[in-house]
């Protein structure tokens, strides 16, 4: 076994938060904590590989358009699956420029740190995963790739945090129970979410998860919703990703397109703003890169740039992680 081996910078940029730090129970969101400026909860759902011109006219994502925002310049991070979540938990993908299992150590930073620090809960809901906090690759139609949470040692190897990293059925019952945490990501299947299928299965699939489970009123009322996917489906062109905003967004904007410039970035930029929680001091704080969602911009008090020169981001940039310490493929 490889230990994960990172240049001595990583001290000094990373740890706003280590992972022996003490870890909120998230099974129990029923208290007080902090309200948010523009929301109070978010839920982020993550679909696979596709290109935008695809699911511009695929039934099951078009059909939502009525309800949200349609944020039509957003961008992935690079290529392929990993550092996208990756990216979106920490900032960075760290150099990560495949699908391998990795571990990132537990002194590096990621936004599960500054919503403790802040007394903030989060849940990490993934379809299939045969455990609580399992840390195995590949689990039938679960994959470790797609989970941006136990992929940071400082959670998947603490006992506490772990504990956040539900199977969907979780999801429900945390809805039923009106027991929601602040930040949320929720990840189908590979079925689902048209990794090892097509766009229009996993349209199928969102419209009967909108049906049953998304249109809860008592979701929907408080809490900012972004349906996204991880990368388009070319690495020869621009990476850009169909996305919606949906939930808790001003009545008057549904139905209505934002061209602004976001990335996966901007989702961390955008929390990080909405609850004050500083920063990890990487590509969420690129104002290139981490544009806020602009229906909320004003009450964040962030002013959001116009970007012209739009990156293909195709490439992963060389980072601190020089090895890995497992590596299961199969």
């Amino acid at each position: 076994m490889v230990q994960v081996a990172l240049n001595s910078l990583v001290t000094v940029v990373a740890a706003v938060g280590m992972a022996n730090c003490l870890a909120i129970n998230s099974n129990n969101h029923k208290r007080a904590a902090p309200q948010g400026k523009a929301f109070d909860h978010i839920l982020q759902v993550w679909f696979e590989n596709q290109d935008y011109s695809t699911i511009a006219k695929t039934s099951g994502f078009t059909n939502l358009l009525k309800e949200g925002i349609l944020l039509n310049n957003f961008n992935a991070i690079t290529h392929p699956s990993e550092p996208n979540y990756v990216a979106a938990a920490g900032g960075d993908n760290f150099g990560i420029n495949n699908d391998d299992y990795y571990n990132i150590p537990a002194n590096i930073s990621s936004i599960f740190d500054l919503l403790e620090n802040k007394g903030l809960t989060w849940k990490v809901y993934q379809e299939d995963i045969p455990s609580v906090g399992y840390t195995g690759y590949k689990a039938g139609n679960y994959v470790r790739k797609h989970n941006p949470a136990v992929i940071f040692d400082s959670v998947g190897l603490n006992a506490t945090r772990s504990k956040n990293i539900v199977g969907a059925d979780q999801f429900t019952k945390d809805i039923a129970a009106d027991n929601l945490p602040n930040w949320m990501f929720y990840t189908p299947n590979m079925l689902n979410d048209g990794h090892d299928t097509s766009a229009s299965y996993a349209g199928k699939w969102l419209a009967t998860f909108y049906k049953n489970t998304l249109s809860n009123t008592n979701l929907l009322s408080k809490t900012l919703i972004l349906i996204t996917f991880d990368e388009n489906a070319s690495s020869s062109k621009r990476n850009q990703v169909w996305s919606l905003l949906l939930g808790n967004i001003p009545a008057n904007l549904k139905g209505t397109t934002d061209s602004t410039f976001y990335t996966h970035f901007s989702s961390l930029s955008t929390v990080e703003h909405n609850w004050d929680l500083g920063n990890l001091g990487r590509q969420d704080t690129n104002k290139n890169l981490a544009n806020v969602y602009s229906y909320a911009a004003s009450a964040l008090g962030y002013t959001n740039i116009d970007v012209t020169n739009v990156p293909k981001s195709n490439t992963a940039i060389t980072g601190l992680l020089t090895g890995k310490s497992y590596n299961q493929t199969h």
